[in-house]
């Protein structure tokens, strides 16, 4: 993305080794966490392909990227900012009013303004967290304690849940496969899939798995990973070729940033365990 474009769009950029990193100062006031009561004044992001990722502050780690192919040099960039957390913002009064109506209690953290909650069915306990488009998935599941995981991300609407022991209905039959326990009877209602999801590397190989990318044409990857207590975020862009730029960011912004050579990346979990300094089995990627 050309520097002097970003630059008129009111950011400070700085590129090392060929990682591109922007800052905008916020002037208007107007970006407020409403828990903290503390004013937002700058956004920091990195440019991969043509788009802005956030990386800091922690009220807007993992928020939609910007796309920069749909502005000009006219936008103000700020209101899109501003407008990106009063969207986030909606959601979680969105998603907490429908949570109450089922009789479920929610949590939002004060810093990164993340929603969850927790929910306990027979042996087992969930820990459900909001994306910040306000779309549910299932980011825990202990079974008497032990850890559960599924294949693929439990993502689910809430609106199609009538009321708290529906939802629960629907996790213990998901998981209850997992565990070998037995499933309630089945809900009245199924929960349609998700409109616009991601699609796994897996899924790509089985279908493409026989042909090739072209030398220039755009790659980019996103991976969740859970580390402990803690999520963290990986995406990686091509530039060219056998060249990509990556990028970790955790709750509190960016880990790392920097651009790498595919025959010598050792793989996301394998980065991961390098940079955060755990070992590479208790390192779960969850989307």
């Amino acid at each position: 993305m050309d520097r002097a474009f970003l630059e008129g769009l009111g950011l400070k950029v700085t590129e090392t080794d060929g990682v591109v990193e922007a800052e905008l100062e916020l002037n208007s006031g107007l970006a407020l966490n409403p828990l903290t009561r503390h004013v937002i004044s700058t956004v920091d992001f990195t440019v991969m392909g043509d788009r802005l990722l956030y990386v800091g502050p922690p009220e807007f780690v993992g928020a939609q990227p910007i796309n920069l192919a749909f502005l000009t040099d006219t936008s103000r960039l700020e209101d899109l900012v501003i407008q990106t957390l009063n969207d986030h913002l909606y959601q979680l009064e969105r998603r907490t009013n429908e949570l109450s109506a089922l009789g479920i209690g929610a949590k939002v953290d004060p810093s990164s303004l993340q929603l969850s909650v927790e929910l306990e069915r027979g042996p087992f306990r969930f820990t459900l967290g909001a994306s910040r488009i306000g779309q549910f998935r299932v980011m825990r599941c202990l079974n008497e304690g032990l850890e559960l995981t599924i294949g693929a991300p439990a993502v689910f609407e809430l609106s199609e849940f009538r009321d708290r022991a529906a939802l629960e209905d629907f996790l213990y039959a998901m998981f209850g496969d997992v565990a070998g326990s037995p499933t309630p009877p089945p809900r009245e209602r199924e929960t349609p899939p998700p409109v616009d999801v991601s699609i796994s590397m897996k899924a790509l190989f089985e279908a493409f798995g026989d042909a090739t990318v072209p030398p220039r044409s755009t790659m980019e990857f996103f991976a969740e990973l859970r580390v402990g207590g803690e999520t963290l975020r990986f995406a990686a862009a091509r530039l060219q070729g056998r060249t990509f730029r990556g990028l970790l960011a955790g709750p509190t912004g960016k880990i790392w940033a920097d651009r790498f050579e595919l025959d010598e990346f050792p793989g996301v979990r394998a980065l991961v365990s390098e940079l955060v300094g755990v070992p590479i089995e208790d390192i779960e990627v969850v989307e």
